[in-house]
C-alpha cells in the first residue's frame, strides 16, 4: 500500500489521500470534499466505478428474486 507523506503545514489544506484510489478504495469524504483537488482525484473516479457497480448489482438482485417470486408462483 502507497502513504501519503504530509506535514502538520499541509494537513487539513491540501488533500493528502488522492494517492490512495487505485485498488478501488472509496473516500468517505468524496461527496463533501472541499479540498481543490477533487477535480482531478482519483477518488471521485472510484466512487463513480463504485456506484455503477453496486447498480448493476442491485438490479441483478432485484431481477433474480423476480424470477424466484415467478417459479414459486409456477
Amino acid at each position: 500500500m502507497k502513504h501519503a507523506i504530509i506535514s502538520s503545514k499541509d494537513l487539513g489544506k491540501n488533500c493528502w489521500l488522492a494517492c490512495r484510489f487505485t485498488d478501488g478504495s472509496r473516500c468517505q469524504r468524496v461527496m463533501h470534499c472541499r479540498y481543490p483537488e477533487k477535480k482531478t482525484c482519483r477518488a471521485v473516479i472510484a466512487e463513480i466505478d463504485y456506484l455503477r457497480n453496486e447498480s448493476k448489482r442491485l438490479v441483478s438482485d432485484i431481477n433474480n428474486k423476480i424470477d424466484k417470486l415467478i417459479k414459486e408462483r409456477g
